[in-house]
C-alpha cells in the first residue's frame, strides 16, 4: 500500500492501529468519524486507506487504446484526494496520528491485508457500489468474513460517539468468548455490557422421532452465567456494568431486537452452529445484513502453538447447536 500523505507520525513506542476503509461514500465517512471518536486510549494511529482499480473488462473494451498511464495516474490521484480530504475533516484526540494510503487492488484485498497488523478494521456498512436495498455491501461482507482482526461495521446513521450500551451475542463457543473478552477490553468505564445467550428450545428432529430435554436449558443457563462471571472477574472491569441475559427463542430475532436498544452489537465470527468450512456463522451473517446498529465481529483468538488444537480461552457450553436452528 503506497502512502499518499501523512498528517502525523505515530508514537513508535505503541503499535496499536485502527484501519478505516474509505471509498467516498457517506458510510465510509461515518465509519471514519466513529473511529476518530472511539480511538482515544485504545490505539494511537488511525489509518485511512482507499483502493482503486480498473474494471476487468476495461482492457477488452473499444476504449482500451485510450487507457494510458496518465489515466491510471488520474485514478490513483482521485483516490488519494478522497482519502486526504476525509483525513483533513477529522479531529482526532491528542496523541493519535492520522495516516493515509492508497493501493491499486480490490478494496477487500487491501483492507484485509491492512487488518493483519491492526487492532481493529472499521468499514461502512455499504459503499458506493452497494444496491440501495442491501444493508451490507460486498466489501464489508468480505472483511467481516475473512479478517484476522475484529471488524466494526458502521451504518450511515451511526452517531460519532462512544458506545454506552453494548450487547454481546454469546453461545459458549470460542468465538463468542473472544467477543465477550474483546468487549470487556473495549468498554468505557460507566458503560454497560449485556451478554445475551439465546437458547433455541425447538426440539431436535431426527426422522420421525423428537428429542427434547428440559433440564438441558437449565444446565446451559448455569454454564452461561458461569462463563460470563469468570470472564468478568478475569478482566476486573468493576467500573463496567456487566449483565447476563438468558433467553429462549430464535437467536436471530432475539439479538436483532436487542440491537435496536443498544449502541453497539458484538458477535463472534462463528458460533456452535457454524459448518466447519464456513468462516462467518449464519446468525452473525444474518445480523450483519438485517440490523441497522453499529456491529463488531470478533474472530476467535489466535491459537497457542503449545496448546495443540484447542484455542486459547476455548470454553464449551455444550453440544447444543445455537446457530444452525434459529
Amino acid at each position: 500500500m503506497a502512502e499518499v500523505g501523512v498528517r502525523a507520525e505515530p508514537d513508535p513506542s505503541h503499535g496499536d492501529t485502527w484501519v478505516v476503509g474509505v471509498d467516498g461514500s457517506e458510510c465510509s465517512r461515518r465509519a471514519a468519524l466513529w473511529a476518530s471518536a472511539n480511538i482515544e486510549q485504545r490505539a494511537n494511529e488511525l489509518q485511512l486507506v482507499s483502493a482503486w482499480s480498473m474494471a476487468a473488462t476495461a482492457g477488452m473494451s473499444p476504449m482500451n487504446p485510450l487507457i494510458t498511464s496518465s489515466t491510471l495516474d488520474a485514478l490513483a490521484e482521485a483516490s488519494a484526494a478522497t482519502v486526504s480530504a476525509l483525513a483533513r475533516d477529522l479531529t482526532p484526540p491528542a496523541g493519535v496520528a492520522v495516516t493515509t494510503g492508497v493501493g491499486r487492488c480490490g478494496a477487500a484485498t487491501l483492507l484485509l491485508d491492512a487488518a493483519d497488523d491492526a487492532e481493529l478494521l472499521v468499514v461502512g456498512s455499504r459503499g458506493r457500489g452497494g444496491f440501495a436495498r442491501l444493508v451490507l455491501g460486498s466489501t464489508s461482507t468480505q472483511c467481516a468474513t475473512h479478517s484476522s482482526a475484529p471488524v466494526a461495521i458502521i451504518p450511515s446513521t451511526t452517531p460519532a460517539t462512544r458506545p454506552r450500551s453494548i450487547v454481546v451475542g454469546f453461545d459458549g463457543s470460542p468465538n463468542s468468548v473472544a467477543a465477550l473478552e474483546w468487549t470487556l477490553d473495549f468498554a468505557d468505564p460507566g458503560s454497560s455490557i449485556e451478554c445475551t445467550f439465546v437458547w433455541d428450545a425447538a426440539p431436535l428432529t431426527v426422522g420421525s422421532d423428537q428429542f427434547f430435554f428440559p433440564e438441558a436449558s437449565d444446565l446451559a443457563c448455569e454454564r452461561f452465567e458461569h462463563l460470563v462471571a469468570t470472564a468478568s472477574r478475569a478482566h476486573r472491569r468493576t467500573a463496567v456494568d456487566v449483565r447476563s441475559t438468558f433467553v429462549e427463542g430464535s437467536p436471530r430475532a432475539a439479538l436483532s431486537a436487542a440491537a435496536t436498544a443498544c449502541d453497539l452489537l458484538v458477535t463472534g465470527a462463528r458460533g456452535h452452529g457454524a459448518i466447519g468450512a464456513a468462516v462467518l456463522g449464519s446468525v452473525s451473517t444474518w445480523l450483519l445484513h438485517n440490523v441497522h446498529t453499529a456491529m463488531v465481529v470478533v474472530p476467535q483468538e489466535r491459537r497457542d502453538p503449545e496448546a495443540g488444537d484447542r484455542a486459547v480461552g476455548d470454553h464449551e457450553l455444550g453440544d447444543h447447536d445455537g446457530e444452525a436452528r434459529e
